[in-house]
Protein backbone atom coordinates (compact mmCIF):
# COMPACT_ATOMS: atom_id res chain seq x y z
CA UNK A 1 0.00 0.00 0.00
CA UNK A 2 2.99 2.31 0.15
CA UNK A 3 4.16 2.12 -3.26
CA UNK A 4 -0.04 3.07 -4.56
CA UNK A 5 0.36 6.17 -1.71
CA UNK A 6 3.56 7.05 -2.93
CA UNK A 7 1.92 6.67 -6.63
CA UNK A 8 -0.55 9.51 -6.19
CA UNK A 9 1.78 11.79 -4.18
CA UNK A 10 3.26 11.71 -7.71
CA UNK A 11 -0.21 11.58 -9.75
CA UNK A 12 -1.11 14.72 -7.48
CA UNK A 13 2.28 16.33 -7.98
CA UNK A 14 2.11 16.08 -12.06
CA UNK A 15 -1.41 17.45 -11.78
CA UNK A 16 -0.63 20.24 -8.86
CA UNK A 17 3.06 21.13 -10.38
CA UNK A 18 4.45 20.81 -6.77
CA UNK A 19 7.82 20.51 -5.57
CA UNK A 20 6.66 19.35 -2.15
CA UNK A 21 4.77 16.67 -3.93
CA UNK A 22 7.08 15.58 -5.93
CA UNK A 23 9.62 15.28 -2.89
CA UNK A 24 7.36 13.12 -1.11
CA UNK A 25 6.61 10.66 -3.63
CA UNK A 26 10.22 10.03 -4.23
CA UNK A 27 10.99 9.60 -0.55
CA UNK A 28 8.01 7.22 -0.86
CA UNK A 29 9.66 5.18 -3.29
CA UNK A 30 12.75 4.89 -1.83
CA UNK A 31 11.49 3.95 1.77
CA UNK A 32 9.26 1.07 -0.26
CA UNK A 33 12.41 0.21 -2.06
CA UNK A 34 14.97 0.05 1.24
CA UNK A 35 11.77 -2.21 3.08
CA UNK A 36 12.06 -4.55 0.27
CA UNK A 37 16.30 -5.11 0.56
CA UNK A 38 16.16 -8.97 1.52
CA UNK A 39 17.33 -8.65 4.59
CA UNK A 40 16.07 -10.31 7.96
CA UNK A 41 12.85 -8.62 9.09
CA UNK A 42 11.85 -6.31 6.80
CA UNK A 43 9.02 -7.19 3.80
CA UNK A 44 11.58 -7.97 1.49
CA UNK A 45 13.55 -10.44 4.05
CA UNK A 46 9.89 -12.29 4.58
CA UNK A 47 8.94 -12.29 0.93
CA UNK A 48 12.76 -13.56 -0.08
CA UNK A 49 12.81 -15.91 2.50
CA UNK A 50 10.07 -17.25 1.31
CA UNK A 51 11.57 -18.05 -1.88
CA UNK A 52 15.28 -19.56 -0.86
CA UNK A 53 16.40 -19.77 2.78
CA UNK A 54 19.61 -18.23 0.77
CA UNK A 55 18.17 -14.80 -0.44
CA UNK A 56 18.88 -13.43 3.00
CA UNK A 57 22.59 -13.51 1.72
CA UNK A 58 21.88 -11.55 -1.24
CA UNK A 59 20.35 -8.88 1.30
CA UNK A 60 23.51 -8.87 3.69
CA UNK A 61 25.21 -8.23 0.85
CA UNK A 62 23.01 -5.14 -0.31
CA UNK A 63 23.11 -3.90 3.56
CA UNK A 64 26.94 -4.29 4.01
CA UNK A 65 27.40 -2.39 0.61
CA UNK A 66 25.51 0.27 1.63
CA UNK A 67 26.96 0.74 4.96
CA UNK A 68 30.25 0.01 3.90
CA UNK A 69 30.11 2.89 1.25
CA UNK A 70 28.52 5.34 3.51
CA UNK A 71 25.62 5.45 1.55
CA UNK A 72 23.43 4.36 4.77
CA UNK A 73 24.88 5.80 7.93
CA UNK A 74 21.96 5.48 9.87
CA UNK A 75 22.28 3.52 13.27
CA UNK A 76 19.36 2.29 13.16
CA UNK A 77 20.20 0.52 9.69
CA UNK A 78 23.37 -1.06 11.10
CA UNK A 79 20.81 -2.62 13.85
CA UNK A 80 18.65 -3.60 11.62
CA UNK A 81 21.41 -5.42 9.43
CA UNK A 82 22.37 -7.24 12.77
CA UNK A 83 19.44 -8.35 13.13
CA UNK A 84 19.28 -9.52 9.25
CA UNK A 85 22.68 -11.12 9.85
CA UNK A 86 21.28 -13.25 12.98
CA UNK A 87 17.96 -13.83 11.00
CA UNK A 88 19.87 -15.48 8.07
CA UNK A 89 22.11 -17.08 9.94
CA UNK A 90 19.74 -19.10 12.27
CA UNK A 91 17.69 -19.73 8.20
CA UNK A 92 20.55 -21.22 6.96
CA UNK A 93 21.73 -23.19 10.18
CA UNK A 94 18.65 -24.44 10.95
CA UNK A 95 15.94 -23.78 8.53
CA UNK A 96 13.02 -26.18 10.10
CA UNK A 97 13.40 -25.11 13.52
CA UNK A 98 13.82 -21.37 13.08
CA UNK A 99 10.59 -20.67 10.49
CA UNK A 100 7.15 -21.27 11.38
CA UNK A 101 6.15 -25.27 9.93
CA UNK A 102 5.26 -25.38 6.12
CA UNK A 103 7.06 -21.98 5.67
CA UNK A 104 9.23 -22.96 2.66
CA UNK A 105 6.46 -25.72 1.58
CA UNK A 106 5.31 -23.26 -0.98
CA UNK A 107 4.27 -25.03 -4.74
CA UNK A 108 6.57 -23.72 -7.73
CA UNK A 109 3.56 -22.26 -8.86
CA UNK A 110 3.47 -20.08 -5.76
CA UNK A 111 6.80 -19.71 -5.75
CA UNK A 112 7.35 -18.31 -9.65
CA UNK A 113 4.25 -16.26 -8.48
CA UNK A 114 6.07 -14.57 -5.21
CA UNK A 115 8.96 -14.05 -7.74
CA UNK A 116 7.56 -12.47 -9.87
CA UNK A 117 5.51 -9.93 -7.66
CA UNK A 118 8.97 -8.93 -6.02
CA UNK A 119 10.85 -8.77 -8.88
CA UNK A 120 8.02 -6.81 -10.68
CA UNK A 121 7.23 -4.33 -7.80
CA UNK A 122 11.36 -2.83 -7.62
CA UNK A 123 11.37 -2.66 -11.07
CA UNK A 124 7.88 -0.94 -10.93
CA UNK A 125 9.63 1.28 -8.12
CA UNK A 126 12.81 1.77 -9.55
CA UNK A 127 10.95 2.79 -12.89
CA UNK A 128 8.61 5.41 -11.03
CA UNK A 129 11.58 6.75 -9.35
CA UNK A 130 13.61 7.38 -12.35
CA UNK A 131 10.19 8.61 -13.99
CA UNK A 132 9.67 11.09 -11.11
CA UNK A 133 13.69 12.01 -11.07
CA UNK A 134 13.51 13.75 -14.53
CA UNK A 135 10.63 16.49 -13.13
CA UNK A 136 12.32 16.75 -9.62
CA UNK A 137 14.37 20.14 -8.72
CA UNK A 138 16.92 21.30 -6.83
CA UNK A 139 16.65 24.19 -4.45
CA UNK A 140 18.85 26.82 -6.64
CA UNK A 141 16.49 25.63 -9.85
CA UNK A 142 13.48 26.17 -7.12
CA UNK A 143 14.75 29.89 -6.03
CA UNK A 144 15.24 30.37 -10.01
CA UNK A 145 11.83 29.49 -10.85
CA UNK A 146 10.25 31.41 -7.75
CA UNK A 147 12.55 34.70 -9.46
CA UNK A 148 11.04 34.24 -13.00
CA UNK A 149 7.66 33.79 -11.91
CA UNK A 150 8.05 37.11 -9.52
CA UNK A 151 9.45 38.83 -12.52
CA UNK A 152 6.50 38.03 -14.20
CA UNK A 153 3.72 38.90 -11.82
CA UNK A 154 5.75 42.25 -11.18
CA UNK A 155 5.46 43.22 -14.57
CA UNK A 156 2.27 42.26 -15.17
CA UNK A 157 0.82 44.52 -12.39
CA UNK A 158 3.45 47.69 -12.73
Amino acid sequence: LGSVGALGFAGAAHVMDSPLLFALADFGFMINLFNLIPLGMMDGGRICGAISPYAGLVGLGIGGTAAYSGMISNPIFYLILLGGGYETFMRLYDPLGHAPPNYYRITTAQRVAITGGYFGLVGALFGAMAWNHDYMMTPEQLQQKQLASDITYSRRYD
